[in-house]
């Protein structure tokens, strides 16, 4: 039985993204450790029917909703929503969060999941030493990302929303930190705590409906000042280095320019891999077929 999983959050415009993850997972990962892809449901059968996710647990978001959500069949201002009479219209950058908080619903046998962004890929071995560690008594803690807060955007927002959902010390320092990075690990008995503490706070009881009637949160602060401040680091441990440091693909106008900033970001000996973070999607980068070689070049 695997001690944790990866999952991610994927769907069709990202999909080769996601192929090039798969394929530096065969290379740097091991086959035991399982991958769950959570899909938006009308990209199910692309994903299902591709050979590079035959290894793959795939999954539809709709699987991890509430049911009384149904997806209108248009965006409307630039995004795709589900609606329902008992809440707001819900984006799909909502639904994605609320999918991963979720994920124990589909993984009940792992002790923790990892979770990794589609534009990510490996460039080195990983495994369980990489993300935990055990303690004198034989007790396993795993990583929880802690910095200094420096340019995340929506962070005020971010931790007034985690104040509404969870009792924070006063004062500036649970505000002070940022939580986000690649990859964040969820401990299995401390998001069942968060998701029971937010239900507290929800009318109906209900975790899913409360933050489906929340415009914007990160999953990932929620995670991190609940483990910090309120759990005081159970089963955690802090580190602040990023293990997918941030490659931002739409700077580069050739490929040894990327060549240059993937082996400059992998000289760090902590460094795992590289997230190829696309920014805008109306932005101007290179050809996937050649930013896909370059990385290749690692394997």
């Amino acid at each position: 039985m695997a001690v944790f999983a990866i999952v991610t959050q994927s769907y069709s415009k990202d999909i080769r993204e996601c192929e090039l993850l798969c394929e530096s997972m065969d290379r740097f990962v091991s086959s035991d450790v399982p991958h769950y892809i959570i899909v938006n449901d009308e990209d199910y059968d692309m994903f299902r029917s591709n050979p590079a996710f035959s290894r793959r647990h795939i999954h539809r978001k709709g699987e991890l909703m509430p049911r009384y959500l149904f997806r209108l069949p248009f965006p409307m201002l630039g995004h795709h929503y589900l609606v329902s009479p008992f809440t707001i219209p819900v984006r799909e950058w909502i639904v994605q969060q609320i999918c991963k908080l979720a994920i124990f619903e589909l993984t009940p046998e792992v002790e923790a999941v990892v979770n990794i962004d589609s534009e990510c890929v490996f460039l080195r071995p990983f495994g369980l030493d990489d993300i935990s560690r055990t303690t004198p008594d034989g007790h396993r803690e795993w990583m929880l990302y802690k910095r200094i807060f420096e340019d995340e955007p929506n962070h005020d927002q971010y931790c007034r929303v985690a104040r509404a959902m969870m009792t924070l010390p006063e004062g500036s320092e649970p505000d002070s930190f940022c939580y986000m990075a690649h990859p964040v690990v969820f401990e299995r008995r401390n998001l069942e705590a968060l998701l029971c503490q937010i239900a507290s706070r929800s009318l109906f009881g209900s975790w899913k409906h409360r933050l489906c009637n929340t415009y914007r949160f990160s999953e990932y602060y929620l995670y991190g000042l609940y483990t910090d401040h309120v759990l005081h680091l159970r089963n955690h441990y802090l580190y602040d280095t990023r293990l997918f440091p941030a490659t931002h693909i739409e700077r580069f106008h050739t490929a040894s320019k990327l060549r240059e900033a993937v082996a400059e970001a992998m000289s760090r000996p902590y460094t795992l891999g590289v997230w190829l973070q696309k920014g805008k999607r109306t932005a101007t980068v290179l050809p996937h077929d050649t930013v896909a070689s370059v990385i290749r070049e690692w394997f």
